[in-house]
């Protein structure tokens, strides 16, 4: 079974990247949902190949453009929220130059972010605004990086303040929803994940990549909670650091209640300082 979904995978991959790449010249309303389609199709048939059963609560909203905001453990965090709608993700400069999943990232629109170097920061965040006036979903994962899937991280707000660009340029937009989602993997093979089980699927650190995925195709089906949270409401008077903080809150409570016992959640450190954003 697991050669399967590793044979699977790979199929998929492949036929996803020779598609990506003789769209990627294309451009037009036509191209454009022929990628949306694709995207949530292929995230949607690798969380399959891979064992991974999504559950899902809450929603997306509509009304107004949507920066989400989530915390973040695995690559499979991607495949997670682009097996529910069409998202614009952030990643981190480097996945660009991957062989094949950064020429995959590519050619369906992720943008791409050098971390260190601030002076850039302003133009990403312009290019996110773009993607959100173009109705794009836009993913944030403002711990910078992937985690053990126990604790959180430290949230960085630089980028939120895209959500201020976006206003600033379109004075018929009233506001953003800052949209904060916890993503939290809480079983496989049918039984409750603990520390080093969580640990396991989540990839982090210096954990190559090949070995990670072969022990994630071996160690039997994951289960994936994706929740929705409230909305936060962000309008020219909002502070990006007020926002940015907010959503640390409502994303540590909700994953607190996802992966611990209620009786040892007070002893739990969710974040490895005080200080919930930067």
């Amino acid at each position: 079974m697991a050669a399967l979904r590793l044979i699977s995978i790979s199929i998929l991959i492949a036929f996803a990247l020779a598609l990506g790449l003789a769209l990627a010249p294309l451009s037009g309303r036509t191209a454009g949902i022929v990628k949306c389609w694709f995207r949530r199709r292929f995230c949607q048939l690798a969380c399959k190949s891979l064992g991974i059963r999504i559950e899902y609560e809450g929603a997306i909203p509509r009304d107004y453009p949507v920066l989400l905001v989530a915390n973040h453990i695995s690559w499979t965090d991607v495949l997670a929220l682009g097996s529910r709608s069409d998202i614009v993700f952030l990643a981190r400069h480097d996945l660009a130059t991957w062989p094949i999943l950064g020429t995959l990232a590519r050619s369906y629109g992720t943008l791409f972010v050098e971390r260190g170097r601030r002076r850039l920061i302003p133009h990403v965040n312009r290019q996110m605004a773009a993607s959100m006036e173009d109705l794009h979903v836009v993913a944030l994962f403002p711990e910078a990086t992937t985690g053990d899937g126990t604790r959180l991280r430290k949230f960085h707000s630089s980028h939120f303040a895209a959500a201020r660009d976006l206003l600033a340029q379109r004075d018929d937009i009233e506001l953003v929803h800052i949209l904060p989602v916890v993503i939290a993997y809480t079983r496989r093979s049918g039984l409750p994940l603990g520390r080093a089980g969580r640990a396991a699927v989540a990839w982090y650190g210096d954990t190559d990549f090949a070995p990670h995925l072969r022990d994630l195709v071996n160690s039997g089906p994951a289960q994936c909670r994706v929740r929705f949270l409230t909305p936060i409401r962000f309008d020219r008077a909002t502070d990006r650091k007020f926002a940015a903080r907010q959503a640390a809150l409502a994303i540590q409570d909700a994953f607190r209640g996802e992966i611990m016992e209620s009786g040892h959640a007070h002893r739990t450190a969710y974040v490895h300082s005080g200080q919930l954003v930067v």
